[in-house]
């Protein structure tokens, strides 16, 4: 009885352990891989895109954003910025840049998702037959925004760019360790999806909806991980998120270690709850309805971030250990084990691909001691400590 308990626990950390090497694995195999950029018209394009901006208090800072969609828009294309609840002159800032503005003052109903509901809705009087989503602190990468928009509208599918963090030149030491897993969880893993034919996550910039995906969807809410939401209901009627890595997008990491630690449980956060709320009644629909793209996304959401990945495995192995010692079945210790061995090998194979100008193989080896010193910060989260406001990241 003992046995068959342990068996059991340690069996859907494993399950997910292997979703989460395969993944990697293929992504892998696809960067190494050459290809074929996917064909960017020279002329000019016969639909018309909306760059929409949600800003709160982004001030200054916004600008290099508009400027930078501006200089890839189309004679027929345009930028909306939403001003949510913002106490600074992002409004007026913006409109100086001579981009259209529209402010939403609703202190109870904080978040992204309305500002992004807002924004759709004042779309619907002049409707794009594109919508790229972009965050007021992201560049864009060359021809970003005509891939996105491109292959959005050549797919009637919701286009996600591959999006970047880069660590700003006065950060400190240690910011290598985010960089990797960030390259692990937003270009490898989408990478490996995309080469086994799956769908992708949106991760709530760089990417571009067919406006008639988002006209009727109610997007207000004041999710965390609103971008992962959205996904999965777009999936659940038959439009799963396309991987366009040729459409690149990149932001800046906060120069401080509490403004990063502050960002980085936030996201965090926002997946462990969509993990709790989302997965199992996506894995439900998938099954009623036999949607495979949705089963696909539910199975990778489920997937924790690489430290808690790393944490839970081995926290495995020790649980399966013991049990073994103690008489039950060597499965007990057998399961956890390759566990370890397939996090182990696909973080160094990751690491060989992507990871070695951002991260020096003498901190690649001190991992697990960075996964042990997040026990804190999970604490933080479980315990409700972690911020749910959708609040300006401090990059000063």
């Amino acid at each position: 009885m003992v046995s068959g308990a342990v068996i059991a626990i340690v069996c859907l950390p494993a399950v997910l352990t292997v979703v989460w090497f395969l993944e990697v694995l293929a992504g892998c195999v696809a960067v190494r891989r050459p290809t074929v950029s996917p064909l960017v018209r020279l002329s000019a394009p016969s639909h018309r895109t909306t760059v929409l901006v949600p800003a709160h208090n982004e001030g200054r800072g916004i600008l290099p954003t508009i400027h930078d969609t501006q200089a890839q828009l189309g004679p027929r294309d345009s930028i909306l910025v939403v001003a949510d609840n913002c106490t600074d002159d992002t409004a007026a800032i913006a409109k100086s840049a001579g981009v259209e503005v529209v402010v939403r003052a609703d202190p109870v109903r904080r978040g992204k998702g309305y500002a992004l509901e807002f924004g759709v809705r004042h779309l619907r009087l002049d409707p794009p037959d594109v919508v790229v989503i972009m965050d007021a602190d992201c560049r864009l990468g060359e021809n970003a925004l005509r891939y996105m928009s491109e292959q959005a509208m050549a797919n009637g599918r919701p286009v996600q760019s591959l999006y970047l963090m880069l660590a700003p030149e006065s950060a400190p030491p240690g910011k290598g360790v985010n960089l990797f897993t960030w390259r692990v969880r937003n270009w490898i893993r989408p990478l490996g999806l995309g080469l086994l034919g799956l769908p992708t996550q949106l991760f709530g910039t760089g990417m571009a909806f067919p406006f008639g995906l988002l006209k009727d969807r109610d997007l207000g809410n004041n999710r965390l991980a609103e971008d992962c939401a959205l996904g999965i209901a777009l999936a659940s009627t038959g439009h799963p998120p396309l991987f366009v890595s040729e459409a690149r997008v990149h932001s800046h990491f906060p120069v401080s270690q509490a403004g990063s630690d502050s960002q980085r449980q936030r996201w965090e956060k926002g997946h462990l709850e969509n993990i709790i709320d989302l997965v199992p009644g996506a894995l439900a629909r998938s099954l009623r309805d036999r949607n495979f793209g949705l089963a696909a996304l539910a199975i990778d959401m489920a997937v924790p971030p690489l430290s808690l990945l790393v944490l839970v495995t081995v926290l495995c192995a020790v649980l399966g250990g013991a049990a073994w010692i103690l008489g039950a079945s060597p499965a007990a210790l057998a399961i956890p084990l390759l566990s370890v061995l397939l996090v182990g090998f696909g973080t160094g194979l990751a690491w060989t691909t992507v990871g070695r100008d951002v991260l020096p193989l003498r901190e690649l080896l001190r991992l697990p001691l960075h996964a042990i010193r997040k026990l804190g910060f999970y604490h933080g989260i479980a315990s409700g400590k972690a911020s749910s406001s959708w609040i300006r990241t401090d990059r000063k």
